[in-house]
């Protein structure tokens, strides 16, 4: 199974779980808003990992994806074969990690 079909998937179980009924019992509704936060996050998580795939995959198909979309220069490949979403090389993305600190 692809990474991208595990996580489409995850997101289809996720959007079943928003459309179930909510429990009537108070301590069985308790628990399940309690996993709603669990959930959210997941679907988050899992949604931005769709688009980093899909957005790879343009990439690819554009010719573009060993190349950092920061600087233009060649991504290593090692660095590709490691984090094959990535769309920076190692220079840019310390930098960008820097800034978000």
């Amino acid at each position: 199974m692809t990474e991208l079909s595990r996580l489409t998937g995850l997101s289809d179980r996720i959007d079943e779980h928003w459309r179930e009924a909510p429990p009537a019992d108070w301590e069985e509704l308790s628990v399940f808003r309690e996993n709603d936060e669990v959930i959210e996050s997941l679907d988050e998580r899992a949604k931005a990992q769709i688009l980093e795939i899909k957005n790879a995959f343009q990439r690819m198909d554009s010719n573009e994806w060993q190349f950092c979309s920061q600087c233009g220069e060649e991504i290593q490949a090692a660095r590709l074969e490691a984090l094959p979403t990535t769309a920076l090389c190692v220079q840019c993305a310390a930098k960008v990690e820097q800034e978000a600190s």
